[in-house]
């Protein structure tokens, strides 16, 4: 590759996870997505999480290199028929960065071992981009535990070739990493503002607020290593997941932006293609990010697929 594009990878990076890593120690103390968060033990690493409403479970689940609070504008609508999960992906959020290899199976597992925790049998997943690749996963290897999936804006198979956003594509695929991690220590607010301003149509829902409390978490120590090691291991859903994509049974609903940048609207066909017991619904005006620039089109999408009807 070259230099120029070595440079775009280390310009990338910097958006991602920020300069001079803290020592992490999640606060409870304070409210995350506007509800007190909890936190559970699962294979010895702590999960962050937080739950609202009563009725049948939701998990949400965010995307690469996000966290929980993506999900800010599902948690109350939802929360009127069902008891809402808002997890921080291992790694991610507020939830423990070990020094391990973040594989698919991790991902899934963890989820698995946080629904065993919470004694839940079944629940609906809803994921955005690596969380729908989660939840696709879980609905693969363990299908009982999964009553009905909603997947917004990923994954699909062959997630670098698909990648439309050359800065994504240069990250996925780029050699050698070290290069990549140069951009860690590079990185700022601005580089971070330019990118998430990249994966929406409506520029100005990216304030200072948003900025801040994403960057927070790209300082933290082991945000680095999480995600380098995500990235190393897409090979892997692409091997053991994406050629299974067609197997899966649970009742399935994707849900695409109508401008994503990141996997443009075909893709999102695609998917829905492959899986056999699907529907699929593009969101107007929305880029990669749908759930959270088109919140009520969004909700009102998922609560008809839940419920069999408009709400």
């Amino acid at each position: 590759m070259k230099t120029s594009a070595a440079v775009v990878a280390v310009i990338m990076m910097g958006w991602m996870m920020g300069c001079a890593p803290k020592p992490f120690k999640p606060d409870l103390t304070h409210t995350y997505n506007r509800i007190q968060p909890k936190a559970i033990t699962v294979d010895g690493y702590q999960l962050v999480y937080t739950v609202t409403g009563n009725g049948p479970p939701i998990i949400l689940l965010h995307g690469f290199g996000a966290q929980g609070w993506m999900w800010e504008y599902q948690q109350e609508a939802l929360a009127k028929y069902f008891t809402v999960y808002t997890l921080d992906l291992l790694g991610h959020g507020y939830s423990d960065r070990p020094h391990i290899a973040y594989t698919p199976d991790l991902f899934i597992d963890s989820v698995k071992g946080f629904m065993t925790e919470l004694e839940m049998t079944r629940a609906t997943l809803i994921g955005n981009s690596l969380g729908a690749g989660v939840a696709m996963g879980i609905a693969l290897n363990y299908p009982h535990l999964t009553d009905k999936l909603v997947l917004i804006g990923g994954f699909p198979q062959g997630v670098s070739e698909k990648a439309a956003l050359m800065a994504y594509r240069v990250f996925l695929r780029f050699e050698p990493v070290f290069l990549l991690r140069i951009g860690f220590h590079l990185s700022g607010k601005g580089l971070l503002r330019s990118t998430l301003e990249k994966l929406v149509v409506d520029k100005s829902l990216i304030t200072d607020d948003v900025i801040e409390r994403a960057y927070k978490f790209r300082k933290l120590a082991g945000s680095a290593h999480a995600l380098f090691s995500s990235r190393n291991n897409i090979r892997r859903w692409e091997e053991h997941y994406a050629p299974r994509i067609p197997e899966i049974t649970t009742p399935t609903l994707v849900v695409w932006g109508t401008e994503d940048p990141l996997f443009p609207i075909p893709v999102g066909e695609e998917l829905h293609q492959q899986i056999p017991n699907s529907k699929f619904r593009g969101i107007k005006g929305a880029g990669h990010l749908t759930m959270w620039e088109k919140p009520e089109e969004t909700n009102a999408a998922i609560l008809e697929f839940r419920l069999g009807k408009s709400k």
